[in-house]
């Protein structure tokens, strides 16, 4: 998806997100704050290669919220399962956070779960 500018300034200068899943087990609404990169205009996410519960969860539900730099982002979070795809996907976070480089030598971002999210619709957060 292509982002306005406000919302695209936004997504750059974030570091985290706080991703909303469905509960896999009790339906519940379940949240974490995680890095994020972009990748041809969807926003991808990567976890530890067990499979961290929120991976977990979107496997069961796809449809995902996160929210970023005062805007929440709905979308579909696909499993990348692809190895070459996965690489390029673990790649946006080498490329995008300096521990992400330091790590890759001893193992880090090389098996993490990825997960590629294709945002329908966007949004600026309501002001409290």
């Amino acid at each position: 998806m292509k982002f306005d500018d406000e919302a695209q300034r936004a997504l750059d200068r974030a570091w985290n997100c706080k991703l909303i899943t469905v509960g896999r087990k009790s339906g519940e609404l379940r949240s974490v704050t995680i890095w994020f990169a972009l990748d041809e205009g969807d926003i991808v996410l990567a976890g530890g290669p067990e499979g961290p519960h929120w991976y977990r969860n979107l496997q069961a539900c796809e449809d995902v919220e996160l929210r970023i730099g005062g805007f929440h982002f709905h979308g579909r979070a696909t499993a990348v399962t692809a190895a070459r795809e996965a690489e390029a996907v673990r790649a946006c976070f080498v490329e995008r956070y300096l521990a992400a480089r330091l790590s890759r030598p001893f193992g880090g971002y090389t098996r993490s779960a990825a997960v590629r999210v294709a945002v329908d619709r966007y949004e600026r957060a309501p002001e409290l």
